[in-house]
């Protein structure tokens, strides 16, 4: 365990109470004053202008839509000012955010909207063209947002004759507006408060292992999320210390952390509606980015990018790794970087789940374990669970189980218990159970051991692909590995996909992977297959799909022939 603490003065940090998250957002940036709150295509938004922008949408959400609390409204929108600005103004009258993913097929689309019932859409313009006979079927008003909405002078017009060409060309909604004219509309008014309990967002898990579940998340379990990071750090030059944000809203990590934290502690977000890691690190030279949030393989993009080593580095004071395992190999090497340029932040690895608002333990730059996922927040119960869902001593792999106050309130059913996906121990209190493995030492720090659903038993002996992929991104010529499940004659193997970083020594480094592994591994852990591709796929999370990878049990393959054949 390490610690590097320096001393800075920090504002005062606002208790969630029963605050919505639009009203904590106030409350908390009230004592900052005016200061620049966004950033986009160049122009900045002050803070007055993103409220008065947030207020004005909610008015017209009230008066032209007819929203009351307890509605349900679908933002379908990247990463940009526009989903900021729909999330706040929704939550201030009491409505329920569907979160979808912006490039969802339309029938997917068609479904969540369906069965959430919700009352409109936001969407981009740039993406909507295929999803118009969905919601003109649908017959939901459609509120459009542009790319010239925020962009600084010199780039508005090009991008408003962008704009209008895009229009033209598109088939009309039948019921549309325009973000531009919306938040122009009506002059603010009242909306709804004290209702932190009420649900918030409905927001899509991480889809790997088959149909999405959805998560209901409260306005209280996403304040307290962010009250329970504002204590590991905060900004305190608002408007000059920045973000950017790359990952979307309809993921956790994205909504809860990389969003609703920065704009709470008056930190200047720059959104990203499609990462690009020459484009990431340019606006890191530009830019005092001090916080960042991602997943591994986001790191990996800007660390390997030319542009990326350099003095701003200096500027990152707080950067958390989470989604997706990060070898400590790798995350040694980006340190390494932050360490020669002066910067007293590290990349430290976390945990979370969709169902728990994202984050639930960490490591920080004041505490911290070499290849640990860190200690639970403040205010979180981790624990790890038998087969039989008893507590296991330090030291024993079993299932990580989480409960807390930033605890979803089911999975949306139309059919079931508000409650459902929770488990309530003998004593009533709910758990999360996360269905991925892991052990705590007796620091009381957790280490993750892979998913549950991933365990590849051979010979009775528990195989964990998670072990086999962070030993072997230790070689230099590895960019990406998975380790899945595959059979040899009906017998389980470890299969391994592999892509390289350089072409035409494949069986050099197959041998090398080889012996790597049965030098450092069990017997079991050694690959039967190496399979090398381009690229690994991908799960519209931009984690490495390993499901689709895994192979079937050779019976199950069986099974579903002759159900096919009959």
């Amino acid at each position: 365990m390490a610690s590097n603490r320096d001393e800075r003065m920090f504002y005062t940090m606002v208790e969630t109470l029963d605050y919505n998250c639009y009203e904590y957002f106030i409350n908390c940036t009230r004592q900052y004053g005016e200061y620049d709150a966004v950033e986009r295509f160049g122009q900045k938004v002050k803070r007055s202008e993103l409220v008065r922008h947030i207020d004005c949408l909610a008015t017209y959400m009230q008066k032209e839509i007819g929203l009351k609390r307890g509605d349900v409204y679908t933002i379908f929108l990247p990463t940009t000012v526009q989903s900021f600005v729909g999330f706040y103004a929704l939550n201030k009258i009491g409505v329920i955010v569907n979160f979808v993913h912006p490039l969802s097929p339309p029938e997917s689309l068609k479904e969540t909207m369906l069965e959430s019932g919700t009352r409109g859409i936001m969407i981009y313009d740039l993406l909507a063209k295929k999803y118009i006979d969905v919601i003109n079927e649908i017959g939901v008003p459609c509120l459009v947002c542009q790319s010239s909405d925020y962009a600084a002078p010199v780039r508005k017009a090009g991008l408003q004759m962008f704009d209008a060409g895009l229009h033209i060309s598109l088939p009309k909604i039948n019921d549309r507006e325009v973000y531009s004219r919306a938040v122009r509309l009506y002059p603010p008014s009242k909306g709804v408060s004290g209702n932190a309990a009420d649900l918030a967002v409905y927001l899509n898990g991480g889809g790997t292992t088959g149909k999405s579940k959805t998560i209901k998340l409260t306005s209280k379990a996403i304040n307290e999320l962010a009250y329970k990071i504002g204590h590991i750090d905060k900004v305190y030059e608002p408007g000059i210390e920045a973000s950017i944000v790359v990952l979307p809203l309809f993921h956790a990590f994205g909504l809860c952390v990389a969003v609703h934290v920065v704009m709470c502690y008056a930190g200047r977000l720059i959104p990203m509606m499609q990462f690009d890691e020459k484009r990431f690190n340019k606006l890191m030279k530009k830019n005092k980015v001090v916080f960042l949030v991602g997943i591994p393989g986001m790191y990996k993009k800007i660390m390997r990018e030319k542009h990326f080593d350099g003095p701003h580095l200096g500027n990152l004071r707080l950067l958390f790794c989470g989604g997706d395992d990060a070898s400590q190999t790798f995350l040694d090497e980006f340190n390494s970087y932050l360490e020669k340029n002066g910067a007293s932040g590290r990349l430290r690895q976390g945990y979370g789940l969709t169902e728990v608002a994202s984050v639930c333990c960490a490591n920080t730059n004041d505490i911290y374990c070499p290849g640990s996922i860190g200690p639970a927040l403040d205010g979180v119960d981790m624990e790890i669970w038998d087969e039989d869902h008893n507590p296991l001593p330090n030291g024993q792999i079993g299932e990580i189980v989480v409960s807390g106050s930033t605890m979803m309130e089911g999975y949306f059913t139309l059919d079931k218990p508000d409650d459902e996906g929770l488990y309530a121990d003998k004593n009533g209190k709910k758990w999360v159970l996360s269905g991925d493995l892991g052990y705590r030492n007796d620091d009381g720090f957790f280490f993750f051991a892979g998913r549950k659903k991933r365990v590849i038993i051979i010979s009775g002996y528990n195989v964990y692909p998670g072990d086999i992929e962070n030993k072997l991104e230790e070689l230099p010529f590895i960019r990406e590995v998975c380790a899945v499940q595959g059979y040899q004659e009906k017998k389980p193997i470890v299969r391994l996909y592999v892509s390289f970083r350089d072409k035409g020594n494949d069986e050099a480094h197959k041998k090398e992977i080889i012996e790597t592994c049965q030098k450092h591994l069990s017997q079991f852990s050694v690959p039967r297959e190496i399979v090398v591709m381009d690229e690994l796929p991908r799960t519209h999370m931009k984690k490495v799909d390993f499901m689709s990878l895994t192979e079937k049990h050779p019976n199950t393959k069986a099974a579903e022939a002759v159900n096919t054949a009959g």
